[in-house]
């Protein structure tokens, strides 16, 4: 762990005296001003921050999540800076305590076109992995947060990265995520980017390979820049023809998925005793998000399986599994986009 702190450690100050991460007052009270009329001004949210023990983030196998958003926020910043007619700003480049309120009011201040909150994930279970982009849930924010989020996590998946989706999150106060609700009382398009799961083997390869910060931060600065249509000579970078999706701005809050897949079956379709191979005919779905990952017990139930992708676009799969020694029966499982699930009835093995 220490070893690791020490190499981001290492990371963040060269980017910090090296001019690429210029001072930025986190207390959110300085006001800027754009370069120009026409420039973009953007600003990226590391999350987290705080020294004490406090507000960490999430924290598995050495990983701080506060820091891990620091020096992605460089890398990202770095990269779009690359770009023509955009200024861009951080709500932090140290490791200090920042409210949720702060950080969108430095936005509102510095007049940004954007916020983007970057941050790394966990699930309660640590049984899931992959990426997924939080996004305010009515009106043209909504629409905006939709399309940049269809180009961050296609940059996502292009890096190999299971993708969870688009979401929303509503609460008792409108959005349930607070830098996206401080945003939207502020009129500021915001999104969350959780890159991956710290806690989860799958995403683990991915953060033990080849310079995963940089890799992340570079993706990120891509997707705002074909959001905004920017380009970049020194990069040999165009996407001022970039069409994005088009999205309708709903009248009424888009809500989360609270309910477990309506549809979720298994039967047997061969069974091969030498190998002990069972093949199972499954069919999920349900109408309030698409179907994300699958698991088998062999126990009755006590335990599951690893998740396993589904095909999100279809509702009916062969999958095969290995029938372990005295078991004789299995039961499938489906996940839907919000880590909902169903059971499927017990099927005979043999």
């Amino acid at each position: 762990m220490r070893k690791i702190t020490r190499i981001i450690s290492i990371l963040l100050c060269f980017l910090i005296f090296s001019g690429n991460m210029p001072f930025v007052d986190s207390s959110a009270t300085a006001v800027a001003v754009k370069k120009s009329s026409d420039n973009v001004v953007v600003v990226i949210d590391p999350g987290h921050g705080g020294v004490g023990g406090t507000n960490e983030g999430a924290m598995y196998h050495g990983y701080i999540e506060k820091q891990l958003t620091l020096a992605t926020a460089a890398a990202m910043k770095q990269t779009l800076e690359q770009f023509e007619g955009v200024t861009v700003y951080l709500t932090r480049n140290t490791d200090v305590a920042m409210s949720l309120a702060d950080r969108a009011q430095f936005a509102k201040n510095v007049n940004a076109d954007f916020l983007f909150s970057l941050h790394y994930n966990a699930s309660p279970e640590h049984n899931i992995y992959g990426s997924e982009v939080w996004i305010p849930s009515r009106g043209n924010l909504y629409a905006k947060g939709y399309q940049f989020g269809t180009i961050m996590t296609a940059e996502l998946g292009v890096l190999g990265l299971y993708q969870r989706g688009i979401k929303t999150k509503v609460g008792s106060k409108g959005d349930y995520y607070g830098i996206i609700r401080n945003c939207t009382l502020r009129g500021i398009p915001s999104v969350i980017i959780e890159h991956c799961h710290l806690d989860h083997g799958v995403d683990l390869q991915f953060m033990r390979g080849n310079n995963p910060l940089m890799q992340f931060g570079y993706a990120d600065a891509i997707a705002v820049a074909k959001y905004f249509g920017l380009r970049s000579a020194s990069l040999g970078l165009d996407f001022s023809d970039y069409k994005k999706v088009s999205v309708a701005a709903p009248k009424n809050a888009i809500p989360h998925d609270t309910t477990p897949p309506e549809v979720c079956t298994a039967v047997k379709k061969s069974y091969h005793a030498g190998t002990r191979t069972l093949v199972l005919n499954c069919t999920a779905s349900d109408a309030g998000s698409p179907i994300l990952y699958y698991a088998v017990s062999f126990n009755g139930g006590a335990t599951y399986s690893v998740l396993m992708p589904w095909n999100r676009f279809a509702q009916n799969a062969d999958i095969t599994v290995k029938v372990p020694d005295g078991a004789s029966h299995v039961i499938f499982r489906a996940y839907n986009q919000y880590d909902e699930f169903t059971d499927a009835a017990p099927v005979l093995v043999n």
